[in-house]
């Protein structure tokens, strides 16, 4: 409703409390003891969908929109270099924790604390099928800002985004939201960049 009065400067104050809040959330979804805790509680916890990954959500689905707000609504200048470099930093993070919850290969560790390759891919469970499910639709919203950032930005960017899309290609999913989104972009955007470079 206030979005015409907001200067560039309030919308990254606002930008960065709902970060804040999706982080925490994040930080939180992503405890293993506290959520193996609440599954010890009993039957009951396991009908209902935790409400912080909702949270989660809805915080890193505000964020995007803030930011990608600012840059349709203002004219080009150094601010909104800024704001740009804010949206390129959190849409490679959503990536980068979906690509997270998404890993579900063996690693083996040597004595030396180095990591081998894979030995075998283990199926995702139902548990965390859905949670991906829940999550795609701000990886395929994120996917969008990615394309929406224009021609001379997503190519700028490209490199820092290829090894996100590389491990989305890759990883398991919970629904094929995001392998569309992701085949849409790679044919409509990533092909004609690497077209034009040869």
């Amino acid at each position: 409703m206030f979005r015409a009065q907001l200067s560039a400067k309030n919308t990254i104050i606002l930008f960065e409390a709902l970060h804040a809040v999706a982080s925490h959330a994040h930080k939180i979804n992503s405890d293993t003891e506290l959520r193996s805790k609440l599954l010890e509680l009993g039957p009951m916890t396991q009908m209902v969908d935790p409400p912080l990954l909702r949270l989660e959500n809805e915080s890193y689905q505000l964020c995007l929109t803030l930011l990608q707000n600012v840059i349709l609504d203002g004219p080009v200048d150094d601010g909104d270099k800024e704001v740009e470099g804010y949206l390129v930093d959190l849409c490679s993070e959503i990536l980068q924790v979906y690509l997270d919850i998404a890993k579900s290969r063996l690693q083996v560790q040597s004595s030396t604390g180095v990591q081998s390759r894979p030995y075998w891919l283990i199926p995702i469970g139902s548990g965390k099928r859905k949670e991906l499910a829940s999550r795609a639709p701000i990886v395929v919203a994120t996917l969008n800002a990615i394309c929406g950032l224009g021609n001379l930005s997503f190519e700028k960017n490209l490199a820092h985004f290829f090894p996100l899309f590389v491990g989305l290609i890759s990883c398991q999913h919970g629904s094929s939201e995001v392998q569309v989104a992701l085949s849409d972009m790679l044919r409509t955007w990533v092909g004609p960049v690497l077209l034009r470079s040869c």
